[in-house]
């Protein structure tokens, strides 16, 4: 019964202590390999109006590992492309110090067991090709 009541105290002294140091951040992305979202970047773009803006919307397409979506009415390039900082048996070999897109990044809007829910997604340039032709 000693020994309990020794641990016990040795845990609050350590949270009293814990309290006082600046808390350790916990890597939530630790398992998560392949990690999905370190694979591209996306950037928002505008939206198409006439047919000069989709003719440029074909141009991009046309360059590899680029794609094109529309999510809640916005469109989005997306370019697969590795993070270089990505390891795929370590993981994220920056994560202390990574960028504030991928701090923001949730584990809500993980799409590490999930397929992406674009309302429209081109991945090459025939899809959008004739998704202009159906639509303009």
């Amino acid at each position: 019964m000693g020994l309990r009541t020794r641990k016990k105290t040795k845990k609050r002294k350590q949270s009293k202590k814990a309290g006082k140091k600046k808390p350790v951040e916990t890597n939530l992305c630790q398992d998560c390999i392949p990690a999905k979202c370190c694979m591209y970047y996306s950037v928002e773009i505008d939206e198409p109006e006439n047919e000069k803006d989709y003719d440029d919307l074909l141009w991009i397409i046309a360059h590899k590992d680029a794609e094109i979506y529309v999510m809640d009415d916005r469109w989005y390039l997306l370019v697969h492309s590795p993070c270089r900082f990505y390891d795929p048996t370590k993981g994220c070999l920056i994560y202390p110090k990574r960028p504030r897109i991928c701090r923001k990044h949730t584990q809500e809007e993980c799409e590490f067991e999930d397929d992406y829910d674009f309302d429209l997604h081109f991945h090459n340039y025939e899809e959008l090709e004739r998704f202009i032709r159906n639509n303009t």
